[in-house]
């Protein structure tokens, strides 16, 4: 139980995964606690798009899968009271690549059409990402055991994901294979992304084959989390000053077009740096997290949702992504689990330079061509659609972050470290950001960080 002056109020900013777990856990030690939220709705970059489709359907814009062994999320869907329901695992994947769709199954390896080793041909794609990642993904340690980051991780940190690729001797082709999909998705790419962070990634991204989602749609946790929050949740808010002493602290914040002030002991700022940026902090933050806020780097992430007819795309019978070398980039069935339409959504899920090329204004139509270049039948059946970037997003201004090298190891510390009465949290300040698992962490680490005083 809180110990000292009561009821200790404090002030959370941001109503995404981490700023509900650090108010639900605070309320439940018994602080005074406050949620600012400037959007309408609570969640952040889960998302789930609705009333744009017919018959009811839903599309994630934003986080859509729980894997494995992410035990923290799966612990609070639990006591959401949400049903999970297992993705579909095809018995083969789909890639279009130089023009034409490849299939590529256990029964039938795929040809790829670029230059690859005798040995990497022999291998086939699974083979290549267990002989080259193997290697790195044990390198990475345990982040969680004392001592981390061993040599090996910091070794990892100080190069591109490229480079460590090349040095484990894959090659030019097998690197080209390695950029269309996954392992493309975070940031500029793995020829710009730190080893580090990459590795880590896949390591929490797990198996596809036991990986799952919401029924209902993903939007569905943080809702029903923020009900057990109730009126300690205010919407619309939105917070443009932070003023700090070794007293206390003062909120200032923008709603329905007036300026309002709050007064607490603590604040958490559960917001991502590219939002926390436009915050005036008085006195300013030290150089140090200042520094670490202004420079940490967000994926730009563009998603593209089409409504299709009919279905067409059962008749592939394997097709629940493609991987593309196009603009457009990985390519979903956004509706595998809703069976009450005919109709279905396709999304595509666009990163780094080409999603920030097709979320400029004209662009729609060219993810829309692209997409019926894959899939033709989409030419009978497309009956309009949607692209949404979250770079635009005002209370975004890009996805989840990401690190250039020898940036990760740097930072976080920074980020994570409490100042005075401030505390960072967010999937950003994780080891794991792009994941509901890396922002309840986050969130968990800041409610233990007050309840003990002391940094961690």
């Amino acid at each position: 139980m809180v110990t000292g002056r009561f009821p200790e109020r404090i002030v959370v900013i941001g109503a995404g995964m981490a700023g509900l777990v650090c108010t639900l856990e605070l309320m439940k030690q018994g602080y005074n606690v406050r949620l600012l939220e400037a959007n309408s709705q609570p969640g952040g970059r889960i998302y789930t798009m609705r009333d744009h489709f017919a018959d009811g359907l839903f599309c994630e814009l934003g986080a859509a899968f729980i894997g494995e062994h992410h035990f923290l999320t799966l612990s609070y869907a639990q006591q959401a009271g949400v049903q999970l329901i297992n993705l579909p695992v095809p018995n083969r994947s789909l890639s279009y690549i130089g023009g034409r769709l490849i299939i590529d199954s256990p029964a039938e390896p795929a040809l790829w059409p670029v230059s690859l080793t005798a040995e990497e041909r022999i291998l086939g794609y699974a083979g290549m990402l267990g002989k080259y990642l193997t290697p790195g993904l044990n390198a990475t340690g345990n982040p969680f055991l004392p001592g981390w980051p061993t040599k090996q991780a910091i070794q990892l940190d100080s190069m591109t994901m490229e480079e460590y690729l090349r040095g484990q001797g894959a090659s030019s082709g097998a690197i080209k294979l390695f950029e269309i999909g996954y392992m493309q998705m975070l940031g500029d790419g793995i020829r710009k992304v730190s080893a580090l962070q990459r590795l880590l990634d896949l390591k929490m991204a797990g198996s596809e084959r036991s990986s799952k989602t919401i029924v209902g749609g993903m939007d569905q946790l943080p809702k029903k989390l923020a009900l057990t929050i109730g009126s300690n949740i205010s919407y619309g808010c939105a917070v443009t000053h932070i003023e700090h002493s070794n007293k206390e602290v003062t909120i200032r914040f923008n709603h329905s077009g007036e300026v309002f002030t709050i007064s607490c002991d603590r604040v958490i700022v559960a917001i991502p740096s590219t939002v926390l940026r436009t915050i005036h902090f008085s006195p300013s933050l030290s150089k140090e997290k200042n520094d670490a806020i202004q420079n940490q780097l967000s994926t730009s992430v563009t998603r593209t949702v089409i409504q299709s007819r009919t279905r067409f795309w059962n008749n592939l019978s394997s097709f629940t992504t493609v991987n593309t070398d196009l603009k457009i980039g990985w390519l979903l069935d956004a509706t595998f689990s809703q069976t009450t339409s005919r109709r279905g959504l396709i999304c595509s899920y666009s990163s780094g330079e080409s999603a920030r090329e097709l979320s400029k204004a004209g662009n729609f139509n060219s993810a829309v061509s692209e997409i019926k270049q894959v899939l033709p039948e989409l030419s009978y059946n497309y009956e309009g659609g949607t692209v949404f970037s979250w770079d635009h997003h005002p209370y975004s201004r890009g996805a989840y972050a990401w690190y250039k090298p020898k940036q990760m190891i740097r930072m976080l510390p920074t980020l994570t470290a409490e100042e005075g009465r401030i505390y960072l949290a967010g999937d950003n300040t994780s080891l794991f950001p792009g994941w509901i698992e890396g922002a309840i962490s986050s969130a968990l680490r800041t409610v233990n960080q007050i309840i003990s005083g002391n940094s961690i």
